[in-house]
């Protein structure tokens, strides 16, 4: 994407005033957009200033500490690694923490990774840093000691400025991205864009959309032995009341799995997942809610293909030597999909993320059954799976 030309420029500017278009004609909705900035802005700068009375720690004059502070799960950690390892080839020399609202997230993701240091949760002071830096679909700084970057990686500061051009040119668009991520994640899709675009250019750097380097993993076999096995996970939970958009029906798996096992009765089929994911007896085995979130990477690297909607297990997949089979409803595949994969999607329903606050559980249309993901049937998931196996 050419984000410096006049026409995407101004696309972006068109997307800033039509956020500003939802409280022109009301100064209730304008007053708490105002409100709510200005409460955020405010919160921040009042937490910040407490927890540094007791909590700054002095900075080592050679070494420069940098924090990645990551939003979401599993998935949206995988991306971010991206950007972890190119800021890293800028900042050879820097301390590197990185924090996760899911603890075990950053073990699982970075746990190869001997220069990252996981920070628990708690009191987060950004002042202790040279560079703070918040990561999900755009890049935002939240501290840069300039003078510090300047004199102990003057070869970060170009990434450094292109970054804080890209930030400041989508201004109050990165104000709040918890608030703003949905309008920009419409706008990226509706411009061609792809995941890693946004982050590239608020990065500051390049990050190519498919994975360019692979982690180390564990040998660990779970019991496996030297058996071929492929992988299975069902993004439903048993004990939620509402389903995901982005579920395959439960007999669409099941005759799956049965067509699999016809067909190639010496691999074994593995089903993943939490402690509250649906049980399948077809699968010969289930290590739902048997394994840790860092037993992850070695089960999905050992498998000869993955079967999956797209979920957090995908884009951790995207730096295993494994291939997976997506099925792709209401997340779109130009945006998300990785080229090693086989990635499905039927039909012209479907790529209605964002759409609505609530996308990821109510269909857009109000299908009490989404029909995206449903229509993809178990015999094309069969047809992928053969490809992959046969390594086409």
């Amino acid at each position: 994407m050419n984000w410096n030309s006049p026409a995407m420029k101004q696309s972006l500017q068109d997307l800033r005033e039509t956020l500003a278009l939802q409280g022109r004609d009301s100064r209730v909705v304008r007053g708490a957009y105002a409100y709510s900035r200005y409460k955020k802005r405010a919160l921040s700068g009042f937490r910040q200033f407490l927890y540094g009375l007791g909590g700054k720690r002095p900075k080592d004059s050679r070494r420069l500490r940098v924090l990645f502070y990551l939003a979401g799960g599993m998935g949206d950690a995988s991306c971010a690694r991206r950007l972890v390892e190119a800021y890293k080839t800028f900042l050879p020399e820097a301390d590197v923490e990185v924090y996760s609202p899911v603890p075990l997230a950053v073990q699982t993701v970075f746990g190869d990774l001997s220069y990252i240091t996981a920070v628990p949760s708690g009191r987060i002071y950004w002042r202790n840093y040279d560079l703070a830096v918040f990561a999900c679909l755009p890049v935002k700084f939240l501290y840069a000691d300039e003078a510090r970057l300047s004199l102990l990686a003057p070869s970060f500061i170009p990434v450094f400025e292109r970054a804080k051009t890209a930030q400041n040119a989508l201004g109050n668009l990165l104000e709040d991205p918890f608030l703003t991520e949905p309008a920009l994640g419409r706008w990226l899709l509706k411009n061609g864009g792809r995941r890693f675009d946004l982050m590239s250019y608020t990065g500051g750097t390049e990050l190519p959309h498919d994975a360019v380097t692979h982690r180390a993993v564990s040998k660990k076999s779970f019991g496996l032995g030297s058996t071929p096995y492929i992988t299975f996970h069902d993004s439903k939970t048993q004990n939620c009341s509402q389903l995901p958009t982005r579920f395959w029906p439960t007999p669409h798996w099941r005759k799956w799995i049965g067509l699999f096992k016809e067909k190639f009765p010496d691999i074994k089929v593995v089903q993943l997942g939490g402690k509250d994911s649906p049980v399948y007896a077809e699968a010969d085995v289930c290590l739902a809610g048997k394994t840790e979130l860092t037993d992850l990477p070695a089960l999905l690297n050992n498998a000869l293909c993955h079967v999956d909607t797209e979920s957090g297990l995908v884009h951790l997949a995207q730096f295993l030597d494994v291939r997976s089979a997506v099925l792709f409803g209401p997340s779109d595949v130009r945006f998300f999909g990785y080229s090693k994969n086989k990635n499905l999607s039927a039909g012209n329903c479907g790529g209605c993320m964002w759409m609505t606050s609530d996308w990821m559980t109510r269909c857009p249309l109000r299908r009490a059954q989404p029909g995206c993901v449903a229509e993809i049937s178990p015999q094309q998931v069969l047809s992928a799976v053969e490809e992959i196996l046969s390594g086409r």
